[in-house]
């Protein structure tokens, strides 16, 4: 008798994953529009967190070897990311730098 239960709840589990499953899924066209981006090129980057949002700093260092008691890093970018889009970004950079080292090479 107890395998006739987990067997109707095996059943009705899986029902309901796959009735879930044809309502979550759908087609959308995503459109990236870039009419309103700016490209900046960093050679610097840093990244703070608060309890709500992870920030990436984007600048250039223009000292270029020079010795000196500071070194000023120009910012030019400052992005914003919820904590669920930081973690989704992170996988996705990794992901990129994997293939970009089966590719290319070795990043050191």
């Amino acid at each position: 008798m107890a395998d006739k239960k987990e067997q109707k709840m095996d059943e009705k589990i899986q029902e309901t994953v796959e009735a879930t499953a044809k309502t979550a899924t759908r087609d959308v066209k995503v459109r990236f529009d870039d009419s309103n981006m700016s490209s900046n090129y960093a050679n610097v980057a840093n990244v703070g967190m608060s309890k709500d949002e992870v920030t990436l700093l984007f600048g250039t260092n223009k000292t270029w070897g020079a010795v000196k008691d500071e070194v000023v890093i120009e910012l030019s970018s400052r992005i914003i990311l919820t904590p669920s889009v930081a973690k989704s970004f992170a996988e996705t950079l990794q992901r990129v730098l994997n293939e970009y080292e089966k590719q290319v090479g070795k990043i050191v």
